[in-house]
Order: structure tokens, then C-alpha cells, then sequence
């Protein structure tokens, strides 16, 4: 019998992300049964769903699952909530059976992205980000102040 079920698992996982009332809860409940089918599957024990904020460090969350997750740990709490910001994104792990079932299913929400197990991890400078450019500006002046 498991510890968690996929749905609870995902609900501690947003707790781990966002703060109460934060706006991001909102897309993150709204593709609740999807990432809990993802979770049942096990793609992600050996794969990371990755969370990409704004600022900050990437977060790989992986799950447990059969006799590891009875000897599991409650996760540690982050030193920051990476989903405060807009702007964020989530890439999650697929066996290629559900990939297009999976992508189709969250087509409404931007903020996640669908990628095969076996593939990599989309870097930043992949994604499109509104305003950047190809170029590096160096802002002397902020270089300068105190």
C-alpha cells in the first residue's frame, strides 16, 4: 500500500514550490491528474520534474515508489519558494506511450513542458524568453554603484 497516493504526492509538491494563496497554485492544481498519472507511472523515480523560476537555481524533484517510499522521508522544506515569481516553467518526464496524450492535456497551461525520459532537460537559452536577445548588455553604471 503506498505512503502517499500520486494526487498527495503532487499536493506536497506544490506546497514545496509555492507559498499558500501564491498565483501559481492555480496551474499547478489545474493539472493535478495529469502529473499524478505521471507520478503513478514512475517516470518520475528515475527522471526529475525540473522547475525552472525566474531567478535562482533549477529545482529536480524525483519521487519514490515500491520500498524505497516506505522508507522515505518527508521532503525538506526549500529555502525559497522558486514559483514566487511569473515567469516560471516545469518540465516534466514521459515515457514516449503517453507522450502525446500528456502534451495534448496541458497544451492550456504554458508554464509546463513535456519531455521524454529518454531525452534531456531543455536549457534556458532553448525556451524563448520575452525581451532576451542573442547579445549580452553590460550595464556599467549598476557595475558602479555602492
Amino acid at each position: 500500500m503506498p505512503v502517499r497516493t500520486s494526487v498527495a504526492t503532487w499536493n506536497s509538491i506544490i506546497d514545496l514550490l509555492t507559498p499558500p494563496g501564491a498565483s501559481a497554485r492555480a496551474d499547478l492544481t489545474a493539472v493535478t491528474s495529469t502529473v499524478a498519472m505521471l507520478i503513478a507511472e514512475e517516470y518520475t523515480g528515475e527522471t526529475p520534474i525540473v522547475v525552472m523560476p525566474v531567478a535562482g537555481d533549477r529545482v529536480r524533484i524525483y519521487t519514490l515508489h515500491g520500498a524505497a517510499a516506505v522508507e522515505g522521508e518527508e521532503p525538506a522544506a526549500l529555502a525559497t519558494w522558486p514559483l514566487a515569481e511569473p515567469g516560471w516553467r516545469i518540465s516534466l518526464p514521459c515515457g514516449v506511450t503517453d507522450l502525446d496524450e500528456v502534451r495534448s492535456a496541458l497544451r492550456p497551461y504554458p508554464h509546463f513542458e513535456v519531455r521524454d525520459v529518454t531525452e534531456g532537460i531543455a536549457t534556458a537559452s532553448a525556451m524563448p524568453q520575452q525581451g532576451a536577445s542573442d547579445r549580452v548588455v553590460i550595464d556599467y553604471a549598476e557595475l558602479e554603484r555602492s
